[in-house]
């Protein structure tokens, strides 16, 4: 059973990736279109973390292996994918920080943000953590975060996007060795 301190934890891990972005689209001259973002965001970060907590109860059901381990390896997994991208070097330009942010770029970048949350939903799902309160935490944390970040990567960017997205790998693996480990 999860905590709130455990809920906080993984809202905060979560949502850092959309703060990572966030920064880069506000550094970008998009924080004009901070609430568009943070309502597609928000709406993606509380749905797909619901079907994937749905996908890996049915999972468990059908193997009822030892699920606390399938689960800690996908998140350390990834955990680690994050952190190489963080470590990869990305340049982006206006233009397409602008196409991104149009309702069609900024659904398929949603989606793509939230493929993670999907893998945390079903290692979540394989235990029993209440869905609600999990889509909530981290909905409610990418929202928070998205706005922050819009707002700081306005001011300036000084290569957070980077340092946010290797943090927030190795706090994902750190959360996937902590349930292996049966911490929660």
């Amino acid at each position: 059973m999860m905590t709130p301190i455990d809920f906080i934890i993984l809202g905060v891990i979560i949502g850092s990736n959309n703060l990572a972005v966030a920064l880069a689209l506000g550094a970008l001259g998009q924080a004009e279109r901070r609430l568009r973002v943070m309502l597609v965001f928000g709406l993606f970060e509380f749905f797909v973390p619901l079907v994937g907590i749905w996908l890996g109860s049915a999972t468990a059901e059908a193997i009822g292996l030892q699920t606390n381990v399938v689960g800690a390896v996908l998140l350390v997994g990834l955990g680690l994918s994050a952190v190489i991208v963080g470590l990869r070097d990305q340049k982006a330009d206006e233009e397409l920080a602008r196409r991104v942010t149009e309702w069609r770029g900024l659904l398929f970048l949603a989606a793509c943000l939230s493929v993670d949350n999907l893998a945390v939903g079903f290692g979540l799902g394989l235990g029993r953590a209440n869905p609600l309160a999990v889509a909530t935490a981290i909905a409610f944390f990418s929202v928070l975060f998205t706005w922050a970040g819009m707002r700081l990567g306005r001011d300036s960017r000084h290569g957070w996007e980077r340092g946010a997205k290797i943090v927030a790998g190795a706090l994902l693996v750190g959360l996937g060795l902590a349930g292996g480990a049966g911490w929660f």
